[in-house]
């Protein structure tokens, strides 16, 4: 499970970047430093951006992480519908299911058994299930 907690420092060390860079540029504003007029809406974009990452990807992980620790998973068994570009995703049954690229490479139509969490579905065991 190191490859989720990975993933999870490497998703809030973004976000922190996010809301850093956010209160910069609205520090900016206040002091009045800004030198194009497009830069007074920039905190605007940031934070939408700072809120879809929260939201998305951070929050869930963190909320999972209590998961991971207790080895508490949910578990079940489907048809692959498509295996993500990066090979770090796969959608079973028209949910998307993340896992770790360097232990497993299901292909399309294989019928596997997955354990994963509840909010990220993040899959901590993954195998071909039998017929």
């Amino acid at each position: 499970m190191i490859y989720f907690f990975i993933n999870l420092c490497i998703h809030f060390l973004i976000s922190i970047g996010l809301l850093l860079a956010l209160l910069r540029f609205v520090s900016n504003n206040q002091k009045h430093k800004n030198r194009r007029g497009i830069s007074y809406l920039l905190p605007v974009v940031i934070t939408v951006i700072f809120l879809f990452q929260a939201v998305s990807v951070t929050a869930p992980r963190l909320l999972d992480s209590v998961y991971v620790l207790k080895q508490n998973y949910e578990t079940i068994s489907g048809r692959v519908e498509s295996v993500g570009y990066l090979n770090h995703a796969l959608v079973i049954d028209g949910e998307k299911y993340y896992y770790n690229p360097f232990i497993f490479k299901p292909q399309a139509g294989d019928i596997l058994e997955i354990s994963f969490t509840p909010y990220a579905h993040y899959v901590s065991e993954l195998a071909l299930a039998q017929p």
